[in-house]
């Protein structure tokens, strides 16, 4: 599929280029089995994010919703889950009235099935924000189980209907009383009561309540404190959305965390490189003589501007930072080989192991050299950001500016 776009102003070309990064993001295959290094960095310096998250508000709404679900009475944890998706349509519905603009409304899940989840939850999309954002809800202390989060609030509130309720004059003080009483303290910590039920609007930007209660669990949970985004939060370090732009602020940085991003950085061009070539074997394949040629001018550009990061010694190094965080050896074996013959610049050696490589990796869907995929096109690769430009800087950014 090929795009067109006429520039008219930097406000199109800013739209333009978000449109084409959602349509890079859905297309994007990891062939040659990267994935695993990228999200081992990722988890490293930036723990609960995901590439599929947008907004900052679902961290400091969801818990609510999970606590409030305890307080109604099911016959079984489907129930439950049916409960969660008529509200989380509402949540939808809601961000959707409080959102300040058509692009904030894209950070917002499920708004393009609004209308035909309302009539039908079913309709709903199936990657819904308990999905989404549950990793990171875990990763922050927000939800204090691994336990399947639907039965966790099944047995909950099946507890919290054999015991008594002593009604208080405020919903929280209601609340305080119930998480006390009930123990639910322990598996929920809930920033503030959202009305999924009859709210018409929810503000998409964070309040400071919001913002301190997402920042104070991102720095003290034991499973984000010593991470670099944790870091940067606490330190109230300025960062810009480029990911490369933390290259600047390494006078802020302890050496731990200079680290991480030097190796990660390593990683990035060394895979950005190498799936150039990748797209280089297809249209050599392909007879696009013109993109092939672009392909190799970029490649060499990547070789002089980072000449440090391809060599033997620094792809090694880096493979052995990350190693011990990855379960898969054979991604790390090929990247071990392949270095050599970048080294080199031995480049029928380098297309020979990345051919090699993806038929191990899609054995029997392989693409390289496959009559049955002549013709396809494929989009750039584009350098790793370890989810720095989908969502890490999008959240340190809103937890800023709460008002």
């Amino acid at each position: 599929m090929q795009i067109g776009f006429i520039n008219f102003s930097q406000e199109e070309l800013a739209k333009k280029n978000k449109v084409l990064q959602m349509v890079r993001d859905q297309t994007a295959i990891d062939e040659l089995g990267f994935g695993r290094i990228r999200d081992a960095f990722a988890n490293l310096m930036f723990p609960g994010m995901s590439t599929l998250q947008r907004r900052a508000k679902y961290f400091a709404v969801m818990p609510s919703m999970f606590y409030q679900a305890t307080q109604k009475k099911y016959s079984s944890w489907r129930e439950v889950r049916d409960q969660i998706v008529r509200w989380e349509i509402r949540l939808t519905e809601m961000l959707m009235a409080g959102a300040g603009s058509d692009d904030d409304k894209n950070g917002i899940t499920g708004s393009s099935v609004l209308a035909a989840a309302k009539k039908d939850s079913k309709k709903f999309v199936k990657y819904d924000p308990t999905y989404i954002y549950m990793s990171g809800l875990r990763t922050f202390g927000m939800v204090k189980s691994d336990s399947n989060i639907y039965r966790l609030i099944y047995e909950r509130s099946k507890q919290n209907q054999e015991q008594a309720i002593r009604h208080k004059s405020t919903a929280e003080e209601e609340m305080s009383d119930s998480e006390d009483r009930n123990g639910l303290s322990q598996f929920f910590s809930v920033c503030d009561k959202y009305d999924f039920d009859n709210g018409k609007e929810l503000p998409l930007n964070l309040t400071l309540k919001e913002a301190k209660y997402l920042k104070e669990h991102i720095e003290t949970s034991i499973k984000s404190t010593n991470s670099l985004l944790a870091y940067i939060l606490r330190n109230n370090i300025e960062v810009l959305p480029d990911y490369d732009s933390l290259g600047s602020k390494f006078q802020y940085l302890p050496e731990e965390f200079r680290i991480q991003y030097q190796m990660g950085r390593t990683f990035s061009h060394f895979a950005y490189v190498v799936q150039l070539r990748y797209n280089h074997i297809v249209a050599t394949f392909n007879e696009q003589t013109d993109e092939a040629n672009d392909l190799m001018r970029e490649i060499e550009s990547m070789l002089d501007e980072y000449s440090s990061d391809f060599t033997t010694d620094a792809v090694n190094s880096m493979l052995m930072f990350i190693s011990g965080k990855i379960t898969e050896s054979t991604v790390i074996s090929f990247c071990k080989r392949a270095i050599k013959p970048i080294e080199k610049r031995d480049w029928n050696e380098l297309d020979e192991l990345i051919v090699a490589r993806e038929k191990a990796v899609k054995p029997g869907r392989n693409k390289l050299r496959n009559p049955k995929c002549k013709g396809e096109e494929r989009l750039w690769p584009r350098m790793m950001s370890f989810r720095w430009d989908d969502i890490v800087y999008q959240v340190i950014n809103e937890i800023r500016e709460a008002k």
